[in-house]
C-alpha cells in the first residue's frame, strides 16, 4: 500500500544511487528509485529542500482514509512542493488527481492518500514497511519513555482503511534513537 516516499533534495547522483543498490525506475526531472531495502522512493531537486516530505499511500477509499487520519489529528493541508513553480514546471510533477494531502501541521511531514487506480484490484501492503510511526509530544505529566515509564513499544496500535500498520513513539523515545545511531560528525 506505500507508494513511495517523496523527498525534496539540494542534488541528487544517479551513480551513487545505482552504487548503492539503489534500483533507478525512471529520472527525467525527478528520480523514481526502488531502495535496496525495497521501499519505492521519489528524489525532487529543489529550492526547498524538505529530506521528507510526504509518504503515500495507495486507498482502496481516500475519503475513508482521510476520515481515519483526521481521527489522529491529520487535517487537509496544502499540497507541498520542492519548487517555486510549484509543479508547474518539468522538474516537479504537479499533486496527483484525486489525491488528499494530510499533515499534523503545514510545517510536518504528511501523508499522500492517493486513490487506487484499479478499485478491483486489492491493494497489497509493501512489506519493507513494517509500521507506519506518529511520533508525537506527551501530554504534560507524562514524559513519554523515561527510567520510570514502560518500555515504548513499535508494534502496530492500529492499521488505517488500506492496511498501513500504525504505532507511536513519543518524541524523546524518537530523540534518544537519533542519538544513538547517528553518525559521527566529520573532524575538520
Amino acid at each position: 500500500s506505500i507508494a513511495y516516499l517523496q523527498l525534496g533534495v539540494p542534488q541528487y547522483r544517479i551513480s551513487q544511487m545505482v552504487k548503492y543498490g539503489g534500483n533507478v525506475l525512471d529520472a527525467y526531472g525527478w528520480v523514481n528509485v526502488v531502495s535496496p531495502s525495497g521501499l519505492p522512493v521519489r528524489g525532487i531537486v529543489g529550492i526547498t529542500a524538505d529530506p521528507m516530505m510526504f509518504l503515500a499511500v495507495n486507498c482502496v477509499d481516500v475519503a475513508k482514509s482521510e476520515e481515519f487520519y483526521a481521527k489522529l489529528g491529520f487535517v487537509r493541508q496544502e499540497y507541498p512542493y520542492a519548487r517555486l513553480n510549484k509543479g508547474q514546471g518539468q522538474f516537479e510533477p504537479p499533486q496527483p488527481p484525486k489525491s488528499v494531502y494530510v499533515a499534523p501541521s503545514p510545517n510536518s511531514m504528511g501523508i499522500l492518500l492517493l486513490q487506487n487506480k484499479n478499485r478491483k484490484k486489492a491493494i497489497v501492503p509493501n512489506p519493507v514497511l513494517r509500521t507506519l510511526n506518529v511520533v508525537y509530544a506527551p501530554s504534560e505529566g507524562d514524559t513519554g519513555n523515561n527510567d520510570s515509564s514502560p518500555a515504548v513499544s513499535l508494534d502496530p496500535v492500529v492499521v488505517d482503511p488500506s492496511s498501513v500498520p500504525i504505532s507511536f513513539i513519543p518524541v524523546d523515545y524518537l530523540e534518544k534513537e537519533i542519538k544513538v545511531t547517528a553518525l559521527p560528525m566529520p573532524s575538520n
